[in-house]
């Protein structure tokens, strides 16, 4: 009994027998976890047995002929299609594909389909298309986003807060009817703001990085005051900015009474550890101020470590910070400031 062909399977067997050009069009609509898939299966395909051709083609075929129809399909693929194929005639067959009106089968009267946004907003990128909505209201962002194809608005949602989406959903599942006119007027704003925004490149930046340099500018102790105020409505990003801020390297800062300090309330396991990464004048800093004989049993220590993971190092050295910042909180210790140039 032949094996059972996994999803992705059947999908390298169609693309192959589609050829390089449809099947690399296909790929350009899909998500990367579909396309990493989908290749890895090309690239193994050898030969194929003619019965599965005709098994995966069979079942294409009748997916194709039992589905209400592809989701890239109807009016917009058309325009898109008759403007590559044939610019010359394009004009009077678009006007000809213009949506008749229909009738439902619960109504007396005809209906107008579904509203469509303009080309530039359901060809904008993700990221702009986001960037541009942040500051919308949710009941436009629902209406927009139930326009939009169902893989384009799952990825503008996912840029969005968890209490901003719930909310967009919400408002988008109890949409019924849209006048076409709001729709209309939507999809203009939106036109002119994408082509006033498309026109500049998006520029990278690291707006974390950026937050810990103008930290850094205020002073350590403002900046510390200021992440664990962070901190209470946003631990992820306060630990984050903490993290870059508070780096082991400023204990080199402690002068020798408050390093003291610090040695009576740090075991020499954990220091062994931080220090087998740190920096030979901030290990001296250590040692100076320990007895001889305590020094050398945290030089042994550190030897008996060997090469112990970064993770660990990494740990013991939070640690201490944490332990210091503790101390200065309490006025045990004080930190010096350094000068901030400019």
């Amino acid at each position: 009994m032949a094996e059972e062909l996994t999803g992705a399977q059947k999908a390298a067997i169609v693309l192959t027998l589609l050829g390089e050009q449809a099947g690399a069009e296909v790929l350009k609509h899909l998500q990367d976890e579909e396309v990493r898939a989908i290749t890895m299966e090309i690239a193994q395909i050898k030969m194929i047995d003619p019965s599965r051709h005709e098994q995966v083609l069979g079942e294409f075929h009748d997916l194709i002929r039992g589905s209400r129809g592809l989701e890239l399909a109807g009016p917009h693929l058309a325009k898109k299609m008759l403007a590559l194929a044939r610019p010359d005639v394009a004009d009077k067959l678009l006007h000809e594909l213009e949506p008749r009106r229909v009738r439902d089968a619960d109504e007396d009267g005809p209906i107008a389909p579904p509203p469509e946004l303009p080309d530039i907003v359901l060809e904008a990128p993700s990221r702009r298309l986001a960037m541009l909505l942040s500051e919308e209201p949710p009941q436009t962002v629902a209406l927009i986003m139930a326009l939009l194809p169902p893989r384009k608005a799952a990825r503008v949602m996912k840029t969005m807060e968890t209490e901003r989406r719930l909310e967009v959903t919400r408002r988008m599942a109890a949409i019924q009817e849209v006048q076409p006119e709001v729709v209309k007027r939507i999809g203009r704003v939106l036109e002119e703001s994408l082509k006033a925004i498309c026109e500049e490149p998006l520029v990278p930046l690291d707006g974390v990085q950026a937050a810990s340099d103008t930290l850094q500018g205020l002073g350590r102790a403002v900046g510390q005051e200021i992440v664990d105020e962070l901190s209470e409505d946003y631990p992820e990003l306060g630990k984050q900015l903490r993290d870059m801020l508070f780096t082991f390297d400023m204990i080199g800062l402690l002068n020798d009474r408050d390093t003291q300090e610090v040695l009576k309330q740090v075991d020499r396991s954990t220091l062994a550890l931080a220090l087998k990464a740190a920096e030979p004048d901030l290990q001296i800093q250590f040692y100076r101020n320990m007895s001889e004989r305590a020094s050398q049993m945290l030089k042994e220590e550190m030897e008996f470590l060997g090469a112990p993971k970064v993770s660990e190092i990494e740990l013991a050295q939070r640690q201490i910070i944490e332990l210091v910042l503790k101390l200065e909180k309490e006025g045990a210790i004080s930190i010096e400031e350094q000068a901030v140039a400019g």
